[in-house]
């Protein structure tokens, strides 16, 4: 995804110029490796360590309405990769996260399948070779996205899964379901939301406990649930930006480096908001992170140039993505907005790591009706 040379992006009338950066590298993403020959209906994209041998490899979620094999891309340590199914079935996927859910020191993957499909726990063997250990949640849920996260201090990884209604006369409730210690969920409780496609997993208080913010899907109001510090979020949330919401994408992370996780939302009617954690479970005003062109189906968070603040990269639907590199300048927020990959398909998940062993981070991207690929970081054109 490259177009245009850099353009300075704008975030309402704070982001303007390139002001701030002198001494700092910017970051081109031209490189890209297809990681297949055509595009399908991938979705979600995660990093990890499956294998044990010191490198980052990829899981691709395939599939998400019609069914697909899920795939297992094993890297050799210098950003190649070695494709294999993660099983030997096709599901209705839309994410497939890592993590150690047995605390056996390997990387298990959870699987977030539509309905009528079984939501499923895969085991690995310690090699990178996955079996289905279990299941989650209803086969019935539209589930779109499960993040995994510890909730209620047991130091096992629990799963948030967010499910969607398009109608609003018809809403489903997101589900916690917190890990037995031996990484199995028997137990999913519902969080009082309508309409989500993903759920963003950060301590917004400061209270040492994960809360959760669900961005509405589908017109209604995106809400931040308070962690009571078991696991539990039935105290009354705390509502965050405007209604209507037809939010997909959201991150957070401390944009103005205060020490607070901010919330990066994207919004596919309306575009790209920041919204600045004031503490005391409070937000100030949400502020637009320049022109968004076209719907941003997907956000990630990370430090790109290697300067001590966090950027921002956005997949959209069929536009050119762009990175948005901070300068650091705290409340100012101000950014550096350089485009990435070719604006085919749409980028539905996004994962950041070094793939290449060069210590600069890459960009993965899960797409729709495009091939998935890895944009490696190089120099500044």
């Amino acid at each position: 995804m490259t177009a245009a040379r850099y353009r300075v992006g704008a975030l309402g009338a704070l982001l303007m110029g390139t002001m701030g950066w002198t001494g700092r590298e910017l970051r081109s993403f031209d490189r890209v490796l297809l990681l297949e020959a055509e595009g399908t209906t991938s979705a979600g994209v995660s990093l990890g360590d499956v294998d044990r041998d010191g490198d980052l490899d990829l899981v691709l979620a395939k599939g998400r309405h019609w069914p697909l094999e899920n795939l297992v891309l094993r890297n050799d340590g210098r950003g190649h990769f070695v494709a294999e199914p993660l099983a030997e079935s096709a599901d209705r996927t839309y994410t497939a996260a890592l993590a150690d859910l047995d605390g056996d020191g390997d990387l298990d993957a959870v699987v977030s399948n539509d309905r009528p499909d079984r939501k499923l726990v895969y085991r690995n063997d310690g090699r990178g070779s996955f079996t289905v250990a279990g299941t989650f949640g209803d086969p019935a849920w539209s589930t779109r996205y499960v993040t995994v996260t510890e909730l209620n201090g047991d130091g096992r990884p629990d799963l948030v899964v967010a499910n969607r209604s398009s109608t609003p006369a018809n809403p489903r409730p997101s589900f916690v379901c917190l890990n037995d210690g031996a990484g199995a969920f028997p137990v999913c409780t519902p969080l009082a939301t309508r309409s989500a496609t993903i759920i963003v997993a950060a301590d917004g208080d400061g209270d040492g406990h994960v809360d959760l913010f669900v961005p509405h899907r589908d017109g209604g109001q995106s809400l931040l649930f308070w962690n009571d510090g078991r696991g539990g979020f039935a105290g009354p949330p705390t509502p965050v930006g405007a209604a209507p919401s037809y939010t997909r994408a959201a991150v957070a992370a401390d944009v103005d480096g205060d020490g607070r996780p901010d919330l990066v939302t994207g919004d596919e009617r309306t575009g790209l908001f920041v919204h600045r954690n004031a503490g005391s479970r409070t937000f100030h005003t949400a502020v637009r992170l320049g022109d968004a062109p076209a719907s941003p189906y997907a956000i990630g968070a990370a430090d790109l140039d290697r300067d001590g603040a966090t950027d921002l990269v956005v997949g959209y639907d069929r536009a050119v993505g762009t990175v948005h590199f901070n300068a650091g300048a705290g409340a100012a927020l101000r950014f550096t907005t350089v485009p990435w990959n070719d604006g085919k398909g749409a980028v539905y998940g996004l994962a950041i790591g070094d793939l290449n062993g060069d210590g600069w981070p890459d960009i993965a991207a899960a797409r729709s009706d495009a091939p998935n690929g890895v944009w490696f970081s190089g120099p500044s054109r």
